[in-house]
């Protein structure tokens, strides 16, 4: 009896049954040694790409076996890495008191008259709002950097906390041409000792100072006209200034502070 394997059922099912029939019978008759037919060859390479594909789709199992586990690895690795950035930001909030405050942080400025412009520690002032830019790293979304990278003092639209503090350093009771205001800072907040840097800033209420006149307002669009053209402003809706100068700017914008800035 032969033991050389039959053909393989996905080729015999390609075969015509008397064929397959009438080939059986001869090789039982005489044997596959005495003589080698091409369709034995097909058949033996048939057998070895039947093994090779068998094993191929065990590696195949294998591979997909040890791909659900990295990716189950993974898995728990983006859940660690969220848990650590939390962890990473409460102790970068907890060094650096910052935040985005969904209400206003109110501060205290100032602003010299000159030119017939209001202009701020570096910068002209057109509009009563002013947006944070940073000349060594514009990149809107870190301002106020707080890494030092533009300098110790860092950007941002500052303000103090108290308006006693501001007016001892930058104001005496015979200045005459400068304006005083409290505002509204937004975006990122950065909070020091004294006082406060903002990604932005808008003034909500205003004293005005020049030529012996005062306007003191929280009207907005008042304000507006006041950044505007201040000349203007202290020529038409302006009133005698009164003393001490220092003390009414003071107890206006102390005043305000107290209103719901919103």
């Amino acid at each position: 009896m032969s033991t050389t394997p039959s053909v393989p059922s996905e080729l015999s099912d390609g075969i015509p049954v008397e064929v397959r029939q009438r080939l059986r019978t001869l090789r039982t008759r005489y044997g596959r040694a005495r003589f080698t037919s091409p369709a034995n060859r097909l058949e033996l390479a048939a057998n070895r790409r039947r093994f090779m594909l068998a094993e191929i789709r065990k590696e195949i199992a294998e591979l997909e076996r040890r791909a659900e586990v990295i990716e189950s690895e993974l898995r728990g690795f983006g859940r660690g890495v969220a848990a650590l950035a939390r962890e990473e930001i409460v102790e970068y909030e907890r060094s650096f008191p910052e935040a985005w405050s969904p209400t206003p942080v109110l501060g205290f400025r100032l602003w010299m008259l000159n030119d017939n412009k209001l202009v701020g520690a570096r910068q002209v002032w057109e509009t009563p709002s002013f947006v944070a830019t940073c000349a060594a790293y514009p990149d809107p979304d870190e301002i106020p950097h707080t890494d030092e990278r533009c300098g110790r003092l860092g950007c941002g639209v500052y303000a103090t906390k108290e308006f006693d503090s501001l007016l001892e350093l930058h104001v005496r009771e015979s200045d005459r041409s400068y304006a005083a205001g409290l505002v509204a800072m937004t975006g990122k907040v950065v909070e020091h000792e004294d006082g406060y840097r903002a990604t932005q800033a808008e003034v909500v209420a205003l004293a005005l100072i020049g030529d012996d006149r005062e306007v003191y307002t929280t009207d907005r669009e008042l304000i507006a006209e006041a950044f505007g053209d201040p000349m203007a402003i202290l020529g038409a809706r302006s009133a005698p200034l009164r003393t001490p100068v220092l003390d009414h700017i003071a107890a206006h914008l102390s005043t305000e502070r107290g209103m719901p800035w919103i």
